[in-house]
Formats: structure tokens, C-alpha cells, sequence
């Protein structure tokens, strides 16, 4: 028998578990080898070493490795959420004609963040525009705007993340896996989008830059 999963990817903080160790020792097994997976194939270098910052001290000793490189991660920070969806607006617009077949996910860490952004985006005549609100992607080309915990074992073209900020993601674990989760979801590229104050967990040069 093979049991595989990522520790990093948790969304309950209060289930018990900790490792892989620790769950074997409590079912009595021994004679167990655990071995970790280090090939990540969803997502790109440059997304993978994102992740692996924003977990901070939670993160492997060792790096994960990359089967391929792509675009770095962007950072895009505004004052107030209008101006964020009136640039998003724009990019996602240009991005359908220039790459119709691509599958973008927006992702909010709430429900009720996620619906601010969609009515946003709507307004604005995003094309082939859906809100996700109980795990019924297409997996189809357009934009799906959702929220983190929907989004878990999926993958995307490219992944925008909205509201990184201090309010959002302050500085504890379960931010930090939350946002882990939702950053290894791009396939291709990530950007990042902040509207106030950023999340303390991000990169310092990437805030900085």
C-alpha cells in the first residue's frame, strides 16, 4: 500500500496531524519507509520557490526540484480593491485574445472576498467570467474566480491571488499554508495582488522590488 500526500497543503490546522512519522506512529505501524517526493511537475521553478519562501519555517529543509522554468512571479500592490480589479480587468481582457485557450483562477481566501472580485470583474466585461463557489469548475478556457479552500489538488494556467494583505494573511501557519496551497496551483505563471498593506509572509524583495 502507498499513501502519498503533501503536509504543506493542509487546510484543517486542528486535526492532530503533524507527519507523516507521527501518523504511523500512532497507528502502531512500523517497518514503514518514508519517502519524499522532491520532482515537482504542476508548477515552474519560479512558482515553486515562491511557495517554498512563503512557508517559511514550516518549509523542508530540502528544495523541491523543477522539471522547468517559466515567467516570475509578479507582485502587484494598490491602495483599494477598485484599482486591482480595473487593472486586472484590463490584463485578463488581453490575455483572452492573445492566449484564448488558457484557464486562469482567481483566487480569494474567502467566499465573500472572492464574490467582491467577481461582481468587480463582471462589470468590467471580463469574457468567459464564472464564480466558483462549490467546487463545479469547467476546466475549460476563462476565468473562474473562487475562493482558497476550493481549489485544492487542481491546477491552472495561470493563478492570480487577491487580497495578500496583512488582514488577510497575517503571519501564522495556517496563512501560510493556505497561501502555499493556492500559489502551487498555477501551471504556468502566478501573480500576486496586494490592496493595502501586504501580507508579512511574502517575500521581503518581492514587496520591496
Amino acid at each position: 500500500m502507498t499513501l502519498a500526500g503533501d503536509t504543506a497543503q493542509r487546510l484543517l490546522m486542528d486535526n492532530g496531524f503533524s507527519d507523516w512519522e507521527g501518523v504511523l506512529r500512532d497507528l502502531g505501524l512500523s517497518g514503514v519507509a518514508v519517502e519524499p517526493l522532491r520532482i515537482g511537475y504542476r508548477s515552474t521553478l519560479e512558482v515553486l520557490a515562491f511557495a517554498r519562501d512563503i512557508l517559511g519555517h514550516l518549509a523542508d529543509p530540502e528544495a523541491p526540484l523543477a522539471t522547468r522554468h517559466g515567467a516570475p512571479v509578479e507582485f502587484h500592490g494598490f491602495n483599494e480593491v477598485g484599482a486591482a480589479v480595473a487593472f486586472l480587468s484590463e490584463a485578463l481582457r488581453e490575455l483572452s485574445m492573445h492566449e484564448p485557450r488558457a484557464n486562469v483562477a482567481v483566487i480569494a481566501r474567502s467566499p465573500e472576498r472572492a464574490d467582491i472580485y467577481f461582481d468587480g470583474l463582471f462589470k468590467a466585461e471580463v469574457p468567459r467570467l464564472a464564480r466558483v463557489a462549490d467546487q463545479d469548475f469547467a476546466f475549460r478556457p476563462g476565468v473562474e474566480v473562487t475562493d482558497i479552500r476550493q481549489v485544492k489538488g487542481l491546477e491552472f494556467d495561470y493563478v492570480i491571488l487577491v487580497d495578500v494583505t496583512l488582514s488577510q494573511y497575517p503571519a501564522d501557519d495556517e496563512s501560510r499554508h493556505l497561501l502555499h496551497i493556492g500559489a502551487t496551483r498555477a501551471a504556468h505563471q502566478l501573480w500576486i495582488v496586494s490592496t493595502g498593506i501586504p501580507s508579512p509572509i511574502l517575500p521581503r524583495y518581492m514587496i520591496e522590488d
